[in-house]
């Protein structure tokens, strides 16, 4: 499979594999080159093979798949380059590498790999088709209602309108849909490889992030049966194995994240006049993300591995999620308003980078619905936990639970734990809240704290630790006022 491959990439070691990267991205973005390209519009398709031809994606395919060495830090740190180009860039990188070839390589079959990769590698790409207009949030549950039914052993029909998919006018998508038999929708998911012939598109004028394709993808036609992938015959849970994706995904935002983050602080270094207090303390602010967002990028690499299963992180991972977009769209949002009126100024560097940004806080879901889910993860038993028979007493106080969690635990750092100690109005938080009073409000706001705790005890800047803890503050104001 390494016919489309450059053999040379894949004998580099990763720091002079990290700066060919750098070289392709300087190249297409060089001065001499930049004024010729457009983001608010496309980044032309040649210019963007050249930049894979040099090995963006290969860090995301496994070496006996043709790819790298399995490498968290490469996975994270091509996302990282790329967000210093621009959001649209970044996104791209994300949407081949962790939405399309990761899923394509862990649940195709030897064929659809070869098929995907070579328009991957040697074309326009893909996307992954899994929201639709009518259903959006609801992507993975019953109200899916993409669907394929078998006309003969060797042919499907596939019925899909799938909504807001990056790539959208690529060579292909993997679209989710689920089996139709006897005039009933089974609740299976499968994922189907669809080449660009057998779709139609009406193409979504969005409000940002008009360099990345987006449309609605209209699929109403026969096509190989062969190009099924289904996730149940390669896993015993096909729905878990597809929240698997998104799960892996979120993990690995945060590459994209601090790259825009790096984006961010270059630039508006440049234009800030930084003998005005007020200017200083806001870039203070985006200085304090920028090191948030250090704690998170680290995390990734140092706990997450390309050939090792995420199922056992999923608060971490919405943890990341959630925090990586708030703290960057936060920085993107100061940056744009001490520009004053160039940050409203098209082909501005910053100012297209908040309304670029701002979906992030949306996609894979929205962050408020993210911040339930992970009090929701936190108070249950983790799988560790039910295999050795630990149940998750109801009654008990969020801050019984919290010392009990290892995922929290494990970050053993004696001074942040004196400091969140001696934070009398945070432990009376915790101390006087049991995990049965919390309803489905408030879970938004324990779980944003529980969110900022699991960063805070792997903080080590002080500037950083009381940032955390004015932000804790607020959400237990934000908690008691919604009471």
């Amino acid at each position: 499979m390494n016919k489309f491959i450059n053999e040379n990439l894949l004998k580099m070691n990763t720091e002079e594999f990290l700066s060919n990267i750098k070289k392709a991205f300087n190249e297409v973005f060089s001065n001499g080159n930049i004024e010729k390209i457009n983001l608010m519009k496309y980044l032309s398709e040649e210019k963007w093979k050249n930049i894979k031809k040099c090995g963006l994606l290969l860090p995301f395919l496994p070496e006996k798949f043709g790819g790298r060495k399995n490498n968290q830090f490469e996975i994270q740190e091509v996302l990282r380059i790329a967000g210093n180009y621009g959001v649209p860039i970044t996104l791209r990188t994300g949407i081949e590498g962790a939405l399309v070839l990761q899923p394509l390589v862990e649940y195709g079959n030897q064929e659809q790999i070869e098929k995907g990769l070579e328009m991957i590698f040697n074309g326009e790409g893909g996307g992954l088709g899994i929201t639709e207009p009518n259903t959006s949030g609801s992507a993975i549950a019953k109200e899916m209602q993409s669907y394929y039914e078998y006309i003969d052993e060797n042919t499907i029909h596939v019925k899909a309108d799938k909504y807001w998919q990056g790539n959208s006018q690529s060579d292909f998508l993997l679209v989710a849909a689920k089996e139709k038999k006897n005039e009933k929708i089974s609740k299976i998911i499968s994922l189907i490889l669809v080449p660009r012939e057998y779709i139609t598109y009406d193409v979504l004028n969005s409000e940002g992030l008009k360099a990345v394709r987006y449309a609605v993808n209209h699929i109403d036609a026969d096509i190989p049966a062969k190009n099924i992938i289904k996730l149940s015959e390669n896993k015993a849970n096909c729905l878990r194995e597809f929240q698997n994706i998104f799960i892996r995904s979120r993990l690995q935002l945060v590459g994209m994240t601090h790259g825009i983050m790096e984006f961010i602080i270059k630039n508006i270094i440049n234009f800030a006049r930084k003998e005005i207090d007020f200017v200083q303390n806001e870039l203070n602010e985006i200085k304090n993300t920028y090191e948030i967002s250090k704690i998170m990028y680290n995390y990734t690499c140092n706990n997450i591995s390309p050939e090792k299963s995420v199922a056992d992180k999923l608060m971490e991972a919405n943890i990341l999620k959630t925090l990586a977009t708030e703290y960057t769209y936060k920085a993107a949002q100061i940056a744009q308003k001490l520009l004053g009126a160039k940050g409203f100024e098209t082909g501005h560097p910053i100012s297209n980078v908040a309304i670029d940004f701002r979906p992030f806080t949306i996609f894979e879901g929205p962050n408020d619905m993210l911040y339930a889910e992970i009090y929701d993860q936190f108070s249950r038993a983790t799988t560790s936990e039910k295999k050795d028979g630990i149940r998750i007493n109801k009654n008990s106080t969020i801050y019984e639970r919290f010392l009990s969690d290892k995922r929290f635990k494990k970050f053993e750092n004696t001074f942040i734990n004196n400091i969140i100690n001696e934070s009398n109005e945070l432990i009376k938080f915790l101390k006087n809240h049991t995990l049965n009073e919390i309803d489905q409000v408030k879970k938004v706001f324990v779980g944003k704290i529980l969110a900022r705790l699991f960063l805070l005890l792997q903080s080590e800047s002080d500037n950083v630790i009381k940032f955390l803890m004015r932000d804790i503050r607020k959400d237990i104001i934000d908690f008691e006022y919604n009471e």
